[in-house]
């Protein structure tokens, strides 16, 4: 009976984590903690590793007692399978097996799966290879269908091509509920937006450095905590004939604020900054995934499921757990 309770706690802890990285995302960059949270707040959010609940040391520990107590209850079973053929048996031994299982296959999908966010401009290279991926990502082009008489997008997809040490593997398409799959990782369409590309300098004879953000995007700017955010004015897919700029925000450390709106090709300053706005380029928002424990984590759920209705089969016999 302890056993039991101890367990059904130990599960309790791990849905209310499960729950939690459910309602908080998961794996974003710093700065969108710092920017939800507040400076503080964000900086002990990120300490304890809250961004990446699922690689904490806390939640690796339920895991791992977890298991524990299910060998510890499957060796009973186990036991008491020994001159006992009634089916109720059998079926909870491979019930418990197929939870080990399970439970071993989702540790290999967290510690060595990957998932990745990305934003790919149309016509630039993304490199996935250093990041443990088995190929870099190019997005050729980007789709988007539309309604009828309406601005309303029905579909978008991307045209990409998948490389490796600039040797071109394959090319292939995607859209919403279409995954691109290879060498067992999986590329989804989740998103789409404006990136604004330029540079910017520290006056008056700092270098140039270049930038990259998406539509609404904050990066850091000169040698302070300045703050700069880049933000389109119209939309040039609902709106086609209007020229497109964007307008820029610097926050300095000290509260100041400043703006100007440029278009592609022009430049402004900000206080101690130079901006300039290079172009305003489309990019596509994918996810790429490689889990090497998804084999496992079916395979697991299916003895388990097996298991279960063995258990409770009409002749198994025995009918406490």
């Amino acid at each position: 009976m302890v056993t039991i309770l101890a367990a059904i706690l130990t599960i309790a802890l791990i849905l209310a984590a499960v729950l939690f990285g459910g309602l908080i995302p998961q794996g974003l960059p710093p700065e969108a903690y710092l920017d939800r949270f507040g400076q503080s707040p964000g900086k002990i959010f990120l300490f304890l590793g809250l961004d990446d609940i699922y690689r904490t040391k806390g939640f690796l520990l339920l895991g791992v007692l977890l298991f524990g107590q299910l060998l510890f209850c499957t060796g009973k079973r186990i036991a008491l399978l020994r001159g006992n053929s009634k089916l109720w048996v059998a079926g909870s031994v491979l019930l418990h097996v197929g939870l080990l299982v399970f439970l071993v296959s989702t540790a290999v999908s967290l510690w060595w799966g990957k998932s990745l966010m990305i934003e790919a401009p149309e016509g630039r290279l993304v490199t996935l290879t250093k990041q443990g991926l088995p190929f870099d990502i190019r997005l050729e082009r980007f789709l988007i269908e539309y309604y009828p008489d309406s601005h309303a997008v029905r579909q978008y997809r991307s045209e990409v091509t998948l490389l490796r040490e600039g040797r071109e593997l394959r090319r292939g398409s995607l859209e919403v509920n279409s995954p691109l799959d290879h060498e067992g990782a999986k590329i989804f369409q989740m998103s789409y937006g404006w990136m604004l590309e330029g540079t910017i300098k520290q006056l008056p004879e700092g270098p140039d450095q270049p930038f990259a953000i998406v539509n609404g995007g904050w990066f850091s700017a000169g040698k302070q905590d300045d703050r700069l955010r880049g933000i389109i004015m119209v939309d040039s897919d609902k709106h086609p004939s209007v020229k497109q700029e964007a307008a820029f925000l610097l926050l300095s450390a000290t509260g100041d604020r400043k703006a100007a709106v440029l278009s592609p090709g022009t430049t402004a300053e900000l206080g101690n900054l130079e901006i300039r706005l290079e172009q305003i380029r489309r990019y596509s928002g994918l996810q790429v995934k490689q889990d090497p424990g998804i084999a496992g984590i079916f395979a697991g759920l299916s003895l388990s499921l097996i298991g279960l209705m063995l258990r409770y089969a009409p002749l198994g016999g025995k009918k406490s757990i």
